[in-house]
């Protein structure tokens, strides 16, 4: 685990987002064109968020992949100053976890990695 500081605030744009389960199969979609191996899916109950590729297996033939773990699309909104743990970093993005207990996604862009 990495400690930061956020140099840049950051507010989450969805209030309700993806979760998934491992196993789960979502509808493949597009690929973020800002932040790349991000893709958009819908997942069973019909809620869409961006999705890591990387825990992704996707079927050729159609427009399904399978979650290969559990994941939520959960972004923190925060204020320049405050301090996070950074738990796992992937496609220019920081799972982080507020002294609070509080965890969610950070643009790395957002952060600076603290020793």
């Amino acid at each position: 685990m990495n400690n930061y500081v956020v140099i840049k605030p950051h507010h989450s744009t969805y209030p309700d987002p993806i979760t998934l389960k491992t196993g789960d199969k979502v509808i493949y979609g597009k690929e973020d064109t800002e932040y790349p191996n991000w893709m958009f899916c819908t997942s069973p109950s019909g809620k869409k968020g961006w999705v890591p590729k990387q825990i992704l297996s996707q079927d050729k033939l159609t427009r399904f992949a399978t979650v290969s773990e559990d994941y939520s699309a959960y972004e923190l909104t925060v204020e320049a100053g405050e301090s996070l743990k950074g738990l796992h970093q992937l496609n220019e993005w920081t799972f982080c976890r507020r002294d609070t207990g509080e965890e969610g996604w950070i643009p790395d862009s957002c952060l600076k990695k603290i020793t």
